[in-house]
């Protein structure tokens, strides 16, 4: 079992506070009642409280974000709570209860998507990526991670239908929240109708991609750029730019000054981004502008490790994608803050200097790395699939973990 996970079960109070949209955090807080723990949520909308199947251990917060820190404070007095659990520390309300924690000296525990995927989610304590305070120079002295995740089977459709449910319970359900505000700004209506637009979008390029796919493969001369979703977190919190456009005129502006001619520039567009950002006008503007056209690429619906493993090397602001860049063993140059940006893994010379000359990972400390994240950071499971503590062989390793440390 995780190290971060016997960690939160030294716990024995626990607040959740906002989770993903659909049953995981109702699924882990019975995990935790499971193990003798008290467990408490907090529900910001109604779309929480929809899917939070423990009724009577939670609690609605309707006033305004500015309320939330003296209302999470009485809470956390009131029931002597320990811990705190949220999704993303980077929604406005969780980087209240960070402070609110910080101050009194109650623990802090974020999960997030997994840093090593699939069948990997991350659980960290403080804080995860840039706020993460894991310490690589420590690699050496941990013990070895089972680097063996079961099949969690995750699934896509289910993230979509839970995305609907939640954004028409919150819609229904928003004159008991009247101050609710969502983390990614956007109202119900404008959300509603870029998921509207994202299957017409896949629909209409899913052919063309799919042979723009085949064309660099088939060439192996291309640089390739993930790019990440517009409002994610990690731009906003963790990057210097105001805006992916920024980061895409940046990288441009260097491709067409240093890149050696006869190669070419591909941007992934992110699958979750799809139906709300379109970025096709602006790169071929750009690309006209900066005498680049032809040699500038952009889709979506490609098969990500065939680009890595196709391309020269990979950029990014701070995608975990990075990660499978370097597995890979491609150079992979990072833009932003990410705690994975480190000498033997990513490329640390200016991204001018990158096009000509980038640095492939060394293998073996990104195989100590690897371990280091594992032991550390993740469970194995997944958020619309198998939960760690559903797969086979969970209870087995937590009761063994018990049995050694009496």
């Amino acid at each position: 079992m995780s190290l971060i996970l016997k960690r939160l079960l030294s716990h024995d109070d626990i607040l959740l506070l906002q989770g993903k949209m659909g049953t995981f955090f109702c699924r882990f807080a019975t995990f935790l009642m499971s193990e003798g723990k008290r467990v408490h949520k907090v529900n910001f909308n109604a779309g929480d409280a929809l899917f939070y199947c423990h009724k009577d251990k939670m609690s609605n917060f309707r006033g305004r974000q500015s309320e939330f820190d003296e209302f999470l404070t009485k809470l956390i007095d009131d029931k002597q709570l320990k811990a705190v659990v949220c999704f993303n520390d980077c929604r406005p309300y969780h980087e209240i209860a960070r402070q609110v924690c910080k101050r009194l000296g109650v623990a802090f525990f974020v999960f997030e998507e997994g840093y090593l995927r699939p069948d990997y989610i991350t659980l960290e304590e403080h804080g995860i990526n840039g706020y993460s305070r894991l310490d690589s120079t420590l690699i050496d002295t941990l013990q070895r991670a089972n680097d063996k995740p079961e099949f969690t089977d995750n699934r896509f459709y289910r993230l979509c239908v839970a995305s609907m449910v939640y954004y028409v319970a919150v819609f229904v359900g928003q004159w008991r929240y009247p101050h609710y505000e969502h983390y990614r700004g956007l109202s119900l209506w404008a959300e509603a109708w870029s998921w509207v637009k994202a299957p017409v979008r896949k629909f209409t390029r899913y052919h063309s991609d799919k042979r723009l796919q085949e064309r660099l493969v088939g060439q192996k001369n291309f640089y390739l750029v993930s790019l990440q979703v517009h409002n994610d977190s990690q731009i906003s919190h963790h990057s210097d730019y105001q805006d992916v456009r920024d980061f895409i005129s940046e990288v441009m502006i260097s491709f067409a000054k240093h890149a050696p001619s006869g190669t070419s520039l591909l941007f992934k567009h992110h699958p979750l981004d799809r139906g709300h950002r379109d970025y096709t006008r602006m790169i071929a503007k750009l690309g006209d502008e900066l005498g680049v056209q032809g040699r500038v690429f952009y889709g979506c619906d490609m098969h990500l490790p065939s680009l890595m493993k196709a391309s020269i090397g990979m950029i990014t602001v701070n995608s975990t994608t990075a990660l499978q860049s370097v597995y890979h063993q491609k150079p992979t140059k990072i833009m932003g803050r990410a705690l994975y940006d480190v000498a033997g893994l990513t490329d640390q010379k200016p991204l001018d200097e990158f096009w000509v000359n980038p640095t492939a990972p060394d293998r073996d400390f990104y195989l100590k790395f690897r371990e280091y994240l594992i032991e550390q950071t993740q469970l194995n499971g997944s958020f619309y699939g198998k939960a760690p503590w559903e797969l086979s062989g969970f209870y087995q390793s937590l009761a063994q973990d018990t049995i050694t440390t009496k």
